[in-house]
């Protein structure tokens, strides 16, 4: 299937790696991939509906139907036979300012033939994009962003100011290629956001953290979401977890907040912990960690390959790095 992805653009390159992450996560093949700032473009085989449903910095997914000039998707449009199917049109410009009303007029017109409008909830909804060339397509998964932001911390009845924005709890969760249905651990979870939204995307969910009160206050929070996890109250780095039993980590550690650290140097903090995780994971799984200095980085991939990198400008004087390792 020929796809296209909508990127949030929040940052340069983590929503595109968060989108070919979740596509590997689920086993699909991948090939003939481009991109710019907003746009993925790709050809995948395997569950793609699937893997489409776990992204966060995104906004849409579509199969493309066609491209090229406008004149060549109306041409499509004439020609596709929607059955007395109810359908929709929406058109985008990307970087340009594009007169969407009447993109849309002509193509539901178009379609119009063997079809029936509906702006609400048509069967099948098309969305075309303008950038270079026109694109065409079919609407597989929208992102829910506005669910996303209803689950903010300061929207839970169980919140700190030091948990990920959902939107990058998820991509982390997508970064660490746990598959559908598989084990993430959180060893730091605090807030239990990581732990939600990968429960949002049906992975099964195992978080720790050595405050019983966070571990209690998580559990709470998770439970009135109707999302599950397992829990534990333990050292990141003297887990009881099992090798085999875990197919990725994702998690965003402590990063020197003596009250989080217990008075702990934090690189001697997550040297442990990096050593505890080694012991869990089988080879070929992944760690999924935000890291706030080079120095972290370097402890990390002194242990495992790093797959990759993208940094984010918290403020002046704090930057944080989504890293993937790859035990």
């Amino acid at each position: 299937m020929r796809l296209w992805i909508e990127l949030s653009g929040e940052h340069a390159t983590l929503p595109r790696a968060e989108a070919l992450a979740a596509f590997e996560a689920e086993g699909c093949a991948i090939r003939e991939v481009t991109w710019s700032s907003k746009l993925l473009r790709l050809e995948a085989t395997g569950p793609v509906v699937r893997a489409a449903a776990r992204l966060g910095l995104a906004h849409f997914v579509c199969e493309e139907l066609a491209r090229g000039g406008f004149e060549d998707l109306r041409t499509f449009a004439r020609s596709y036979e929607l059955g007395g199917k109810t359908f929709r049109t929406r058109a985008r410009g990307l970087g340009l300012d594009v007169d969407t009303k009447s993109v849309e007029g002509s193509l539901g017109a178009d379609f119009g033939r063997t079809g029936h409008v509906n702006l609400r909830s048509p069967s099948v909804d098309f969305r075309v994009l303008v950038a270079d060339e026109f694109l065409l397509g079919r609407v597989i998964h929208q992102v829910d962003r506005s669910g996303m932001e209803a689950r903010k911390v300061t929207h839970r009845s169980f919140n700190l100011p030091i948990s990920l924005h959902p939107k990058l709890a998820r991509a982390l969760v997508n970064l660490s290629r746990v598959p559908t249905g598989g084990v993430l651990l959180d060893p730091f979870c605090g807030t239990g956001g990581v732990l939600l939204e990968a429960a949002r995307i049906d992975l099964r969910p195992v978080g720790a953290d050595l405050r019983r009160t966070m571990v209690l206050g998580a559990r709470r929070s998770l439970r009135l979401l109707t999302a599950e996890a397992l829990f534990v109250t333990a050292d990141a780095g003297r887990g009881p977890w099992r090798r085999g039993r875990v197919d990725g980590i994702a998690t965003d550690p402590p990063y020197g907040r003596a009250a989080s650290t217990r008075g702990e140097p934090p690189l001697a903090l997550y040297e442990r912990a990096f050593a505890s995780f080694d012991e869990a994971l089988p080879p070929k799984r992944h760690v999924a960690v935000v890291l706030p200095s080079e120095e972290a980085i370097a402890l990390g991939a002194d242990r495992w390959d790093l797959v990759e990198r993208h940094t984010m400008r918290v403020h002046r004087s704090l930057s944080r790095t989504f890293c993937v390792f790859a035990t």
